[in-house]
């Protein structure tokens, strides 16, 4: 049976995080656009030769590596300077993710967390997807409470991404896809995470 690719996704401070160290718990395979990002932030040299020529030394942290927040300050504001550098990031993501994709081609199943699935039209590329939904009040509170953003910050990320009920939207016309509610604990979650691979297990013995 080949590997089955499910993208993990929804806005931020949706609990994308948690769901995907669950799933590593339960060991599977699981890699998570955000840490490839960092990485390239911090080793992409050519990457690197871009943001320095646009934004310039002030986003660059003392070892050289990009300072994310300072050039999030940059460009969550700012949708063109926001698509340029995603433009430069984007396809290597999904060089990564192939290259993921291919070392664990031997596993029933692996997922890979894109908090812009819908924004950089992937939905050709998986199988199946997980939508996580969480209220704005809440996204805010974590944001504030959690990340120690600002409020102006935390609208500004917020408002970047795709709304809410687009992303249901987009979700509804995938041939697959599962929407998981994170308004209450985290145990309430990762039982809704625990119920889809149950019934996975049970369309996989069939």
């Amino acid at each position: 049976m080949p590997t089955r690719r499910i993208a993990l996704t929804g806005g931020i401070a949706c609990g994308k995080s948690v769901v995907g160290d669950y799933l590593r718990q339960r060991g599977i395979p699981v890699i998570d656009a955000d840490d490839v990002v960092h990485g390239m932030l911090r080793n992409d040299e050519g990457l690197k030769a871009n943001i320095r020529q646009e934004f310039g030394e002030a986003v660059f942290d003392e070892t050289g590596g990009v300072n994310r927040p300072r050039l999030g300050e940059r460009v969550f504001a700012d949708a063109p300077k926001r698509k340029l550098v995603e433009s430069w990031i984007h396809p290597k993501i999904r060089e990564t993710m192939l290259a993921f994709f291919a070392e664990h081609q031997a596993r029933p199943l692996v997922v890979a967390i894109i908090p812009l699935f819908f924004e950089s039209n992937l939905e050709s590329y998986y199988d199946e997807i997980w939508l996580l939904e969480t209220e704005e009040q809440t996204r805010l509170e974590r944001l504030l409470q959690n990340r120690g953003m600002s409020r102006e910050e935390a609208l500004a990320r917020m408002k970047s991404q795709m709304p809410a009920e687009e992303k249901r939207r987009r979700a509804e016309q995938c041939a697959c896809y599962h929407i998981l509610d994170n308004n209450g604990p985290p145990d309430a979650l990762l039982r809704q995470v625990e119920s889809i691979l149950a019934g996975r297990q049970t369309v996989d013995a069939v």
